[in-house]
C-alpha cells in the first residue's frame, strides 16, 4: 500500500529555497549597510553640532576677560565633548578679540568628525582599538560662531 499524503518539502525544495533565501540577502546586506552609514553619518553631525553649541553655552557663563581661555586647536573629545585621548571628534575653538569691533569678542568652534564608525560592520576589524588613536578625520565639520559683548560699568 503506497502512502499518498505526506507533508512537507524535499530535500530539493530546501536548497531552492536557502539558495534564493542567500540571493535576497546578498543583494538587501549592502542596501542596509549603507543606510546605516546614513543614520550613523546624520547622527555624528548632530552631536558635532551639539559640541560646538555646548562650547559657546560654556563660554557664554565666564567673564568676557577670560574667555581667551577658551581657546583649543585640534582637542580630541567624545560624544558630550569631554576631553579624551580617543576621541571621535576634533574640537577646535578660536577665540578672536576685539572683533569685528573693539569691545566685542568673536568665538569661532569648529568640530570634525572621524569617519570610522561609518565603516558598518567594517568598524569592528578596524584598529582603532590598538596602540596610539588611529582615526580618519575628513573636512566634514560643524561649526558655530557667537560674538560676546564686552559690558562695562
Amino acid at each position: 500500500m503506497r502512502v499518498t499524503n505526506r507533508k512537507g518539502f524535499t530535500v530539493l525544495e530546501m536548497m531552492i529555497a536557502t539558495t534564493l533565501f542567500a540571493t535576497v540577502l546578498a543583494c538587501v546586506f549592502p542596501l542596509v549597510d549603507q543606510m546605516m552609514g546614513r543614520i550613523q553619518m546624520a547622527r555624528d553631525h548632530h552631536v558635532a553640532a551639539s559640541i560646538s553649541q555646548a562650547r559657546i553655552e560654556r563660554a557664554r557663563s565666564v567673564d568676557h576677560k577670560d574667555l581667551f581661555l577658551f581657546s583649543e586647536k585640534g582637542t580630541l573629545v567624545d560624544d558630550y565633548g569631554n576631553l579624551v585621548p580617543d576621541g571621535r571628534f576634533e574640537r577646535t575653538t578660536e577665540v578672536i578679540p576685539d572683533s569685528p569691533v573693539e569691545g566685542m569678542t568673536h568665538m569661532k568652534v569648529s568640530t570634525r568628525i572621524c569617519i570610522c564608525s561609518r565603516w558598518g560592520w567594517l568598524r569592528h576589524l578596524h584598529p582603532i582599538k590598538t596602540g596610539k588613536k588611529i582615526c580618519h578625520f575628513t573636512e566634514e565639520h560643524e561649526e558655530m560662531s557667537f560674538l560676546f559683548t564686552e559690558y562695562k560699568e
